[in-house]
């Protein structure tokens, strides 16, 4: 797994072989199909790896984190901005050639972006309990705050991280903290409405 991050990563799915895994495993072709049935086998469980190693490390930040809509995106954005510099085979691998492998991947990769939608979404219904009155589908939004992220990063993978990580993590924010203010506003508007949560 480790020598396919690494292929994967420095050379694009496209242009590795069974070879060229097992000569950076420094193992013989046997050892690879009694694991993987084929490359995109292999693809498809180092970018699930990859994306649990995401997953884990951002429920972590956010189990530390104060229970305010900024402070919460700001964490976990920053978590997955640096996740991706710290070492850009992973960005290789989730952002770039998982959208070219073929239709397991874009499967999986489709389960793994609703991981995140679902995770965003359920603070969503936790710090405005009463959006639903005003229209407003946290499941719907947390899938589109998700697919903001996605391109964003992609853009910054394909730009070899040039831009800075404050700003990039500045200008991602700017998509929650308006999808925050526009909620914020909305739900003062209902009859009784309680105090909903501060901005930090």
């Amino acid at each position: 797994m480790a020598a396919a991050l690494a292929v994967f990563g420095e050379q694009g799915y496209h242009e590795s072989t069974v070879r060229d895994v097992c000569r950076h495993a420094e193992l013989t072709s046997r050892y690879f199909y009694e694991s993987f049935e084929s490359m995109e086998a292999l693809f498809e469980a180092v970018y699930v790896r990859v994306s649990s190693e995401l997953l884990a490390q951002t429920m972590a930040v956010l189990q530390r984190t104060p229970l305010m809509p900024e402070q919460l995106a700001e964490a976990a954005l920053r978590t997955f901005l640096e996740f991706i510099r710290e070492d850009p085979r992973r960005a290789r691998v989730m952002l770039i050639d998982a959208f070219t492998v073929g239709p397991g991947i874009q499967r999986i990769s489709a389960a793994s972006s609703s991981d995140f939608a679902s995770v965003i979404s359920n603070f969503i219904e936790m710090l405005f309990p009463d959006l639903h009155k005003v229209g407003l589908n946290p499941v719907l939004i947390g899938n589109g705050l998700v697919g903001s992220n996605v391109r964003l990063a992609t853009m910054w993978v394909e730009e070899k991280c040039a831009t800075p990580l404050e700003d990039m993590l500045r200008n991602m924010l700017a998509i929650f903290t308006a999808s925050t203010e526009h909620a914020r506003r909305l739900m003062a508007q209902l009859p009784d409405a309680a105090s909903p949560p501060a901005a930090a």
